[in-house]
């Protein structure tokens, strides 16, 4: 076989890799385009082969867009005679949230970090942030605390530990430049806050959800932008709402993704975790349930030095 022939070939089979990829998706190319930041042109040069040298950036940001795992990411990377992931492609994962863009689709996410990915996404925009959780968000954990709780995933792939906790400090970091300007109201469920440290068994994860509220004490403390609400109500999903200002030119943004029944990690990677859009419709129907569970804030905890004090109460134990 020539030269010519053999590349011919190699390209087809790349092509038909990306092909594959994005009909198993069974997202609109255009949803694709908007996640990853590529134009509808040159995924549609991909799937046709047009494109012989892809830049790893590409991608992994199509790789992002499409949900796949890491080790689906390194197979991708092989066939256009890549290397595996290793730490020096986290940035590129931390830039694509900077590209991506919410739309009225219900944008699905799988696995932990693509789902930080896109939580990341909305916490860059400008706005108030409104959030429905039942534990403090996990904005604002200790260095260490995802890639600890997480370990299931993180033994699956070498960058996984540095991957989630660059996430983690870049969303800390917008969510607290934020702050300076905007507001951010979480609503926590009472009984879901105490079985949250009280029935935690691991003492090491026991030490780091104190530190997590303990930093959650310290930003109520230092920025009148933050206040946490305690609930007797408790809500089914986790719920993030990013309100950009009216002038801005920019919906509201929306993600939600299901409370497992126990806070372990699963073993398994690649499970559907939740969904992105910026559909007023959907929006709209979140609204309306969240003046419900304004109605169950407990209006003890409305104070903040009551609240900090039932904080400090709860982790001295």
């Amino acid at each position: 076989m020539d030269l010519k022939n053999l590349k011919n070939r190699r390209q087809e089979k790349r092509a038909a890799h990306i092909r594959k990829l994005l009909n198993d998706s069974q997202m609109p190319r255009n949803q694709i385009a908007s996640i990853s930041g590529i134009s509808n042109t040159y995924i549609r040069d991909l799937e046709h082969g047009n494109i012989v040298n892809v830049s790893r950036a590409k991608l992994i940001s199509l790789s992002v867009a499409l949900n796949l795992g890491l080790h689906e990411i390194d197979h991708l990377l092989n066939d256009f005679e890549g290397a595996a992931l290793s730490p020096d492609d986290i940035p590129v994962f931390i830039e694509t949230s900077d590209q991506s863009k919410f739309s009225k689709a219900m944008l699905p996410v799988r696995d932990r970090f693509t789902l930080d990915l896109m939580m990341l996404s909305a916490e860059r925009i400008p706005g108030n942030l409104v959030i429905s959780s039942s534990r403090p968000t996990q904005s604002i954990r200790g260095e260490g605390h995802p890639s600890y709780t997480e370990r299931n995933f993180v033994e699956t792939h070498p960058i996984y530990p540095e991957l989630i906790e660059s996430i983690g400090r870049e969303r800390k970091r917008h969510l607290t430049r934020n702050l300076t300007r905007f507001k951010v109201n979480q609503y926590i469920c009472k009984t879901c806050l105490e079985e949250y440290i009280c029935n935690c068994t691991d003492k090491t994860e026991l030490g780091w959800r104190c530190r997590h509220i303990e930093n959650l004490i310290w930003y109520l403390k230092n920025y009148d932008n933050f206040n946490a609400h305690i609930t007797c109500d408790c809500p089914t999903f986790m719920v993030v709402l990013k309100e950009p200002p009216e002038d801005s030119g920019s919906g509201d943004k929306l993600l939600m993704t299901y409370l497992p029944p126990h806070l372990v990690a699963s073993h398994h990677s690649g499970r559907f975790v939740g969904f992105a859009t910026e559909n007023s419709d959907v929006i709209r129907n979140f609204k309306d349930d969240l003046c419900v569970t304004q109605k169950a804030v407990i209006q003890e905890f409305a104070d903040k030095s009551r609240l900090i004090n039932f904080l400090e109460a709860l982790i001295k134990g």
